[in-house]
């Protein structure tokens, strides 16, 4: 299978050293791959990313910005469009981002220091495939995109039109063992007595509550109780 690493990748991270470290990196991995721009503020990679002038194929985002979150970049690029392939990096522990930037859109979370597992993410993505990497959102981008969309024209017209779609989408989105997992948690049970109940490691179930947690829009494991509680009435 041949795989085409003729593309553009955009880097958003509040360190100038970091950057052209990342810039070079990337270059060396990557030399057929543009990097038409870089810059250290979140406004300014969303402003660039929603005009079709300067889209990049890929931005990879540090999850530690300042100002603006990482997080929140992904958010606004992808409820905007699923022409992006968003990568979030960071120096940081993986776990601590993970759940909130695939919930945000991002397709998935990986170590900054590791940049030719980063570009092996970038070629994998960009061409259709999905990266061998932890952290991986299971949602394709659209479907990432059109949960976005939606929520935030709930949150423009108070949800009274647009919540029911949405509930209908986050919980046909659920496996079988996710739906389990969210139903043991909405009981007051912890990650150790589900594993147990289910013949599972308690890893595992941490695992499944993160990708409910990501499908139903929370940002943790008590707003995903919440929301499926309430997705059930």
């Amino acid at each position: 299978m041949y795989d085409s690493e003729r593309f553009s990748l955009a880097i958003v991270d509040n360190d100038q050293l970091t950057l052209k470290m990342l810039m070079l990196l990337i270059h060396r991995e990557l030399p057929l791959v543009e990097i038409p721009w870089a810059c250290r503020r979140g406004r300014d990679a969303i402003d660039r990313c929603l005009s079709a002038g300067s889209r990049p194929d890929v931005l990879l985002v540090d999850m530690s910005l300042e100002g603006l979150s990482g997080v929140e970049v992904c958010r606004q690029v992808r409820a905007a469009t699923a022409d992006v392939v968003l990568i979030g990096v960071t120096s940081f522990s993986l776990e601590h981002y993970a759940a909130d930037a695939l919930a945000a859109g991002a397709q998935c979370v990986m170590d900054k220091a590791q940049v030719p597992d980063i570009c092996d993410a970038a070629v994998a993505l960009v061409n259709g495939r999905t990266p061998r990497t932890r952290y991986v959102s299971e949602l394709a981008a659209v479907q990432s995109h059109a949960l976005l969309a939606k929520h935030d024209e709930t949150d423009a017209d108070d949800g009274s039109a647009t919540r029911p779609a949405i509930a209908a989408v986050a919980v046909a989105s659920l496996t079988d063992r996710e739906r389990e997992v969210m139903r043991l948690c909405a009981q007051g049970r912890s990650s150790r007595e589900i594993g147990e109940l289910l013949g599972v490691g308690e890893s595992s179930v941490k695992t499944y509550v993160m990708r409910a947690a990501r499908k139903l829009g929370a940002r943790n494991r008590t707003q995903a109780v919440a929301e499926w509680l309430m997705l059930q009435n």
